[in-house]
């Protein structure tokens, strides 16, 4: 894949970041993403986090990621409950989810052990004037995670970060697993939304483009072949398959 910088616009010199999370071990919805990632010609990729866990594509999802080296890449709840059962730590995780985590441990090829070991819980960005913030969800002092906002607002996000220097903070974690974008007089948050976790057969992505006069938000929704993906999960029958099909993908029957 071929990533280049352009010039566009009075602006100058900008750059195109593509902003995706919440893979989850879907392959067959990450792999369209990139391809049309291509079109944009995107320099850098920013990854929010959850990038393994539900999904069956583990290592297809692994391979894809570590051969990009435009990409940024951060380690999100689900990510981080399989290094606890690689290195054997504990865990406030119980029942079918954590079964569902040692089947995902169980089924990781070797190799990407260091790759996910070595993900930040967050991460600091700067690019032209913009001072930027990746983090899977917002995170406590504790460097836990704050309790899931289920009706997020700008004015909730902007009492968050009141005491931050960030002009934008990325964020793809919440149990909707929807996109949204909101802008304070200070402060732009932006969750491009699950890539993998998705109620259509569209795989939600956002493209930000940033010189040192302007941002431009454009976010893209990809077919993908979320049948062959649903199909696949049922035959490898992980734990927690319930849940997953019932609750998260809304394929009830």
């Amino acid at each position: 894949m071929n990533y280049k910088r352009n010039k566009r616009g009075s602006g100058g010199l900008s750059t195109r970041i593509a902003i995706i999370s919440d893979i989850h071990g879907n392959f067959n919805a990450l792999s369209k993403v990139m391809e049309d990632m291509e079109k944009f010609g995107v320099d850098e990729i920013f990854c929010l986090g959850d990038i393994i866990s539900m999904g069956h594509q583990t290592n297809e999802v692994l391979d894809m990621l570590c051969k990009l080296d435009n990409l940024s890449i951060i380690r999100g709840n689900h990510d981080d409950e399989v290094i606890k059962v690689l290195k054997g730590a504990p865990t406030r995780i119980t029942g079918e989810e954590h079964n569902h985590h040692l089947w995902v441990a169980r089924h990781l090829d070797g190799r990407f052990k260091p790759f996910l070991e070595s993900m930040p819980l967050s991460m600091d960005k700067k690019i032209a004037n913009y001072d930027m913030l990746l983090t899977h969800y917002h995170l406590n002092p504790d460097n836990t995670y704050c309790s899931i906002n289920m009706s997020p607002s700008v004015e909730a996000l902007d009492a968050i970060y009141k005491d931050k220097s960030y002009d934008m903070i990325m964020f793809g974690f919440g149990h909707d697993h929807l996109h949204y974008h909101f802008e304070s007089s200070q402060k732009v948050f932006i969750n491009p939304g699950a890539l993998g976790i998705t109620l259509s057969e569209y795989a939600p992505y956002t493209i930000l483009e940033i010189d040192k006069e302007s941002i431009n938000l454009v976010h893209r929704q990809v077919p993908y072949d979320r049948n062959g993906f649903i199909e696949g999960l049922k035959q490898e029958n992980p734990p927690a398959l319930d849940f997953i099909m019932n609750v998260l993908l809304k394929e009830r029957g």
